[in-house]
């Protein structure tokens, strides 16, 4: 009994995912590798670089049972299948179609991101608050604030501030 085809994170060795995806694509298997195009911070040169939208990962389509996830597994530089307890997760058809969509409208806008949730700490990259350090919060309209406080005053002060001038703290 085979379980239908589904849509699973690969989780690949640094800068091997264009070795990978065409390994697979010669094996017609099916898959998404989004990227996007980026100047080159190159100064002798100018020159437009395609780079992975998602570094270290693409997605396949197989089923768990087929023997084409074998194949993704024996790819040159394919690490595993993000899952849990060593069972692969799939990734929901949606998610991937709204990726497709993003990436293939033809605005080449889509640029990777990194998730930050409300209440992590976050450091200002750009703009005029460059160097503050604070705690992402959203306004009561949704709008992303950073909040910087003085805890033993026990006052905060908070300014809107854009999700791409920002980076979370580690």
């Amino acid at each position: 009994m085979s379980t239908k085809p589904r849509w699973f994170a690969l989780h690949v060795r640094s800068n091997q995912e264009r070795v990978i995806a065409e390994y697979l694509e010669a094996r017609e298997i099916e898959l998404f590798f989004p990227t996007y195009r980026t100047p080159s911070s190159r100064c002798d040169r100018k020159t437009t670089l395609v780079r992975p939208l998602f570094t270290g990962y693409l997605f396949v389509r197989v089923s768990l049972d087929s023997p084409k996830r074998v194949e993704v597994l024996k790819a040159p530089g394919a690490v595993r299948l993000i899952g849990f307890d060593n069972t692969p997760l799939p990734v929901p058809d949606e998610t991937i179609e709204s990726l497709k969509i993003l990436v293939g409208n033809g605005a080449d806008t889509a640029r990777p991101h990194p998730l930050i949730k409300e209440g992590r700490k976050v450091i200002v990259m750009t703009g005029p608050f460059v160097g503050a350090s604070g705690v992402l919060a959203m306004s009561d309209t949704r709008k992303h604030q950073l909040v910087v406080e003085v805890e033993f005053l026990g006052r905060a002060v908070m300014v809107p501030i854009s999700p791409e001038q920002i980076k979370p703290i580690l």
